[in-house]
């Protein structure tokens, strides 16, 4: 209900930007589409825990944080931008600058002391092990 509502405000609010820029939108994207959340990420399970990848092109490693509390992932950030020469000027401009933070939950508690990241070509690499009171653990059954 409240996403339709949302929707027809971004409609009625894209119908006015039109008519004053005469600018058209080519598609009508769903509210929650057009949010595009930041950054991107994957969440796989493997037997041993939980992998997430997140696509973070053009920040530096430094400029990154991640924190692991519980079942929470978050991983933090800057995006700065880069210095255009003194005398030139955007023709246009889509990529975003500035702070971001995103949590995931996962669907199990995680061993926050053994969390590894590697960050290669603009892809953040989480490896996030169960936690070991959690951990699926194969039974050996003795048989008399």
């Amino acid at each position: 209900m409240y996403w339709k509502r949302l929707s027809d405000l971004q409609h009625e609010v894209d119908e006015l930007f039109n008519a004053l820029t005469g600018a058209m939108r080519p598609v009508r994207e769903p509210l929650w589409r057009a949010a595009r959340l930041f950054p991107l990420l994957n969440v796989g399970k493997t037997d041993q825990g939980y992998e997430v990848s997140a696509e973070l092109p053009g920040i530096k490693a430094d400029d990154l944080e991640i924190d692991v509390v519980g079942d929470t992932l978050t991983l933090k950030g800057e995006r700065k931008p880069v210095p255009l020469d003194e005398k030139a000027s955007y023709h246009r401009r889509e990529r975003a600058t500035g702070t971001f933070q995103r949590s995931v939950t996962l669907p199990g508690r995680v061993d926050g002391e053994n969390v590894k990241a590697v960050y290669r070509d603009g892809v953040l690499t989480v490896t996030l092990p169960f936690e070991k009171s959690t951990a699926p653990k194969q039974i050996h059954i003795k048989a008399e």
